[in-house]
């Protein structure tokens, strides 16, 4: 089970549905706590950690993330990771290194970027904008293990916040392969967004961009007339296909395009642009993007944001609507680009959304995970004037 996630050929499927369960959550957590992890890991190490092989790296990773982390009985932890280092030296390497980290323990201090391993410009930037103690609390949310749930239009249970949304259990299996016919495994905030979009569909044809894998389209199929889902990942629209089938979406037509050069004129009664972002209210479900933050991803995130809402705008009929969506909690994504599409388009004018009253400021869906104890999500809508 380790040496999968060291490099090894262990079959992952043929393990039981416990170290299945183990193995999602090992990986999980050393992908998480890479900072501190490292950090611990260099204090014992002579060589320096991006020297070593990858396999080696990853073993010992993989140890510290159950001395640190999950909590393993130490034994059982440093003898599993050192049988699955396959090179005879490089498993002394690893038994020594773990065997002291287990004897002498984590070190103390650590700046607070390595404490709650997040990139450190990115912990700078939250220190900032919300304050320590809030920043703290959302990078301790971004750590901590995700809760499973989907909706359904049949489904007669409610989550927080939305009805039809019912919470699943974790097991180490497929949630899909498990998940209750008609329900779409997502976070409840993702599935307030999309009820909202749906909610102002009301009967017209839609185009989604950014459609795949298909979370806003389960909710849109159900109150327009027509779908046009479009993505430009030809491999995210295979997965969308999939879900087509299963949840039998039967008025919604696949599209593989750019969003920036959609092959659509203006015939739309609403536009749902769900916008490429930074992703950064979804780190505690998306645990590895976190490691793709950089100030200079946001700005590249940001100008393409402004052109597929230009591109977006074009192809909503009078009177129709335009609506916005990123899972990012930053303001350049957020309000600003509201504020500049709304100084800039003279023709469209703002809508209220509809969703819960404490979810929405001025009119836009503002999901922050520490406040309302889901995945952080940012919605807002135009009107075309007629």
């Amino acid at each position: 089970m380790i040496r999968a996630l060291s490099g090894g050929n262990a079959r992952f499927d043929l393990l039981s549905q416990r170290d299945r369960g183990f193995a999602l959550r090992l990986l999980r957590e050393t992908e998480v706590w890479r900072l501190r992890l490292d950090r611990s890991l260099s204090a014992y190490c002579r060589t320096p950690l991006h020297r070593l092989d990858t396999p080696v790296l990853a073993a010992l990773r993989a140890g510290a993330a159950q001395l640190l982390v999950l909590n393993t009985p130490p034994h059982a932890a440093v003898a599993a990771t050192v049988e699955a280092v396959t090179v005879k030296r490089a498993a002394g390497l690893v038994n020594a290194v773990l065997r002291r980290l287990q004897a002498e323990g984590e070190p103390e201090g650590g700046e607070l970027f390595e404490i709650w391993s997040h990139p450190r410009s990115l912990v700078r930037r939250g220190v900032s904008e919300f304050g320590r103690e809030r920043a703290e609390a959302l990078m301790e949310w971004n750590n901590g293990v995700p809760e499973l749930g989907g909706w359904g239009p049949e489904e007669k249970g409610s989550g927080r916040y939305l009805r039809g949304y019912r919470a699943l259990p974790r097991t180490g299996t497929d949630p899909l392969e498990t998940a209750p016919e008609g329900l779409y495994v997502q976070d409840e905030s993702a599935a307030i967004v999309a009820e909202s979009a749906a909610q102002l569909a009301n009967g017209e044809t839609v185009l989604e961009i950014g459609a795949a894998p298909g979370g806003k389209t389960h909710h849109l199929s159900s109150n327009a007339s027509y779908v046009v889902s479009m993505d430009s990942s030809r491999r995210r629209m295979d997965r969308w296909r999939e879900n087509a089938c299963r949840l039998n979406w039967r008025d919604a037509l696949p599209v593989v395009a750019l969003g920036e050069f959609p092959p659509f004129r203006r015939d739309f009664g609403l536009v749902l642009l769900d916008a490429p972002c930074t992703n950064t209210g979804v780190y505690r479900r998306r645990f590895d993007a976190r490691w793709n933050w950089s100030p200079e991803r946001l700005a590249t995130s940001v100008l393409l944001q402004k052109k597929l809402l230009r591109a977006a705008s074009g192809l909503v009929s009078p009177g129709g609507i335009l609506f916005y969506s990123t899972c990012s909690l930053e303001e350049e994504e957020n309000r600003m680009q509201v504020k500049s599409f709304s100084e800039e388009a003279s023709d469209f004018e703002t809508v209220s959304l509809p969703a819960e009253g404490e979810l929405v400021k001025d009119g836009m869906i503002c999901i922050f995970p520490t406040e309302h104890h889901m995945d952080g999500h940012f919605a807002a809508a135009w009107r075309r004037k007629a």
